[in-house]
């Protein structure tokens, strides 16, 4: 990238960055769960239009947004990279003094989406200013539902990759400084399923339980046994977990009950591991159940995949991020996160990447009902991304 276009990008970023912090404090303010993003989607539209935006389609997949932005240059590739936010926010009372706070009662941006969705407008303006050095189309997608992992499979299910050649993304991340990224090839999160597990026995008093089948008996049985499957039947160096979140049962102090239901979720690294896990976990489900005489259910719902970045995207995003914010802070990511993330789904299509972009150091943890993304992070996403359509048009 030539020092031109950098200080063409950085003068760029100076000009529009009060106008994008002030969208990121109107959108905290005015949050929206999943799939119930209307205001902000439209909102999303009306700064897409004052930035010079004409090709737009909106209530793609939900409150989606797709925008192209066509460039001029001479030498046109025909080539599309996309870049994509998330909108939506969390089912969580904000706990802050913030003068742009939520006002949505139990609702507040505590995954940073306001910060993508800010960011990625940011780009926009930026580069529509920058329209004769790209030669080519820059897609951005604004994507609802992410939280409820939905979103995306909706979104490209509706055209959104649709000739891209590839995607990036960012993801607000505590624990960096701003002005620091993290990168890893391959793996970067997990996969997300969940399942349901319902266990019938025979309900009998409590003092006379050798005339029933106790189904919490059973269920505690349970909740032990599928731990065996990470620790002795899936190799260490492939990290999995399972967790039972819920037991539901019950209704009295002297009644053993006769339906126990569990629930809970299952993250994988590996794709393999992924689809062997239901088999594995029904064949530890009816060996306790059929041992103890109790009947069972059992449904295992597939959310998103692993989320692998691709090495060629990856090494440029380290590349850019190396010039631009220096070698001390590119992080590389020595492990994966067992979190998860619905950009998976666009990865499953085309290459791409998502990078960690630094929110501070301190900052309380993704989902508390303390955080906030903040302004710093603000222009570092912007150059980063914007640095990325240019590089990749120019290789």
């Amino acid at each position: 990238m030539s020092v031109h276009h950098r200080k063409d990008i950085q003068s760029a970023i100076s000009t529009v960055l009060p106008e994008i912090v002030a969208i990121r404090h109107h959108l905290h303010r005015n949050p929206e769960i999943s799939d119930h993003e209307e205001k902000t989607s439209a909102y999303v539209a009306e700064m897409l239009r004052s930035f010079g935006m004409e090709d737009i389609q909106t209530n793609v997949g939900g409150y989606g947004i797709i925008a192209n932005l066509h460039g001029t240059a001479p030498k046109q590739q025909g080539r599309t990279i996309a870049i994509r936010a998330d909108m939506d926010a969390l089912p969580i009372q904000e706990e802050s003094d913030l003068p742009y706070r939520s006002t949505v009662p139990g609702v507040m941006h505590a995954c940073g989406h306001d910060g993508h969705t800010s960011t990625l407008l940011g780009t926009v303006a930026v580069l529509s200013k920058l329209r004769e050095q790209i030669s080519g189309t820059v897609r951005f997608v604004f994507q609802p539902a992410e939280e409820t992992v939905g979103g995306a499979a909706r979104m490209v299910d509706a055209g959104a990759l649709e000739g891209v050649e590839s995607i990036i993304a960012l993801h607000g991340w505590p624990g960096l400084k701003p002005g620091q990224i993290g990168v890893r090839s391959g793996a970067m999160m997990a996969s997300s399923d969940t399942f349901d597990i319902v266990i019938k026995g025979k309900g009998v008093h409590a003092a006379m339980p050798q005339g029933g089948v106790d189904p919490v008996f059973v269920g505690a049985h349970l909740v032990l046994a599928l731990q065996s499957l990470s620790s002795r039947e899936i190799a260490p160096t492939d990290p999995v977990v399972v967790t039972i979140s819920q037991i539901h049962t019950g209704t009295a102090y002297n009644v053993i009950p006769e339906i126990a239901t569990l629930k809970g979720t299952v993250r994988c690294l590996s794709r393999k591991v992924r689809e062997e896990m239901p088999e594995k976990m029904e064949r530890i489900i009816r060996g306790i159940c059929d041992a103890f005489r109790a009947e069972y259910s059992f449904r295992y719902r597939h959310g998103v995949g692993v989320t692998v970045n691709d090495g060629t995207v990856t090494e440029m995003i380290t590349n850019i991020g190396n010039r631009l914010l220096g070698s001390e802070n590119v992080v590389e990511l020595e492990v994966p996160s067992m979190g998860a993330e619905d950009f998976s789904v666009y990865l499953e299509h085309i290459p791409g990447m998502m990078f960690r972009l630094g929110v501070g150091a301190n900052k309380p943890n993704l989902h508390n009902p303390s955080y906030d993304f903040g302004d710093e992070a603000i222009p570092v996403g912007i150059e980063m991304f914007a640095e990325s359509v240019l590089e990749f048009f120019g290789r």
